[in-house]
């Protein structure tokens, strides 16, 4: 059983080719769109947030290409940066939103609802970012990046899971030992749970196409870009985030001037381990475009 079912289901047709599925919840403006953190979950993960806002707001949500009843392409190159924010305005397009607020989490959410304000300013009319994974902003975790995800490795022990071997061999363990990781607060058994079904719903192929991608960010191209955003922004992070180190909101606030939230002591994953945390803050940032609007 669902807390709400949505009102529209449909297969939005990115400019790739790839299909994207999509819902839609409510009604209301302005509409709210939540963006996928793909292909490791699908669009439940923001099943604390869509029956909140559905009641007063439009909502979207979609599985991103990878996952869900979404496509599963297998290529490295079916998941650059360019083709993932096709998919977003794929969706808007297919469900006639002409604007949104939207709402990301980790790279796959923040990095590219920035990326197409700043290259469509008309389509976002706020960005609410949880753990933002912008790149430049602060290296990761030493710990994220101490074994080849390529080479076949020696161990198989903490960080070493995250490997394509590894993956091929136990992708449940890698999931379980993932959202064990960044989701580290007690009582989070329920949150862990959930996250490792969502991914092992979707695909091991295309897990290891999205690793295997290397995208090199030149650090003046990142900075054009956000100068380029002129939307609001929250910046939502935990202080003990074990994916996105905390520097890297810190920096994105001090270059953009947008607030950031510190929850102290959350991990990773608020809008799922802090739902009402979460709600609250998209609820107010909402509620404050609105009065800009106004004034």
């Amino acid at each position: 059983m669902r807390a709400v079912e949505p009102a529209e289901t449909g297969i939005a047709t990115s400019p790739d080719g790839v299909r994207i599925a999509y819902e839609v919840f409510g009604a209301g403006d302005p509409t709210i769109v939540f963006l996928p953190s793909t292909p490791i979950v699908h669009s439940r993960q923001w099943k604390g947030q869509v029956p909140y806002f559905s009641r007063q707001y439009r909502v979207v949500a979609f599985d991103g290409r990878g996952n869900g009843r979404s496509d599963r392409p297998t290529e490295p190159d079916d998941y650059r940066e360019e083709r993932l924010i096709g998919d977003i305005e794929a969706v808007m397009d297919a469900t006639a939103t002409e604007s949104a607020v939207l709402v990301g989490l980790c790279s796959d959410g923040v990095w590219r609802a920035i990326e197409l304000a700043a290259a469509k300013p008309a389509r976002v009319l706020g960005i609410v970012s949880f753990a933002a994974g912008v790149p430049g902003m602060a290296p990761p975790h030493p710990f994220k990046v101490q074994w080849s995800f390529e080479d076949e490795l020696p161990t198989d022990e903490g960080w070493a899971k995250l490997n394509q071997h590894y993956f091929r061999r136990d992708y449940a363990g890698f999931a379980r030992f993932f959202f064990e990781e960044i989701t580290s607060e007690p009582h989070s058994t329920k949150q862990i749970e959930d996250a490792v079904a969502w991914a092992l719903e979707g695909s091991v192929d295309a897990m290891i196409a999205d690793s295997m991608l290397a995208q090199d960010f030149e650090l003046d191209d990142i900075l054009a870009t956000l100068r380029a955003v002129r939307c609001p922004m929250l910046l939502v992070h935990g202080t003990e985030d074990t994916c996105q180190p905390v520097e890297r909101s810190r920096r994105l606030s001090e270059l953009t001037g947008a607030p950031l939230v510190e929850v102290e002591g959350a991990d990773h994953m608020i809008p799922g381990r802090h739902p009402v945390l979460a709600n609250l803050l998209i609820r107010d940032f909402v509620r404050s475009l609105a009065q800009e609007t106004v004034q």
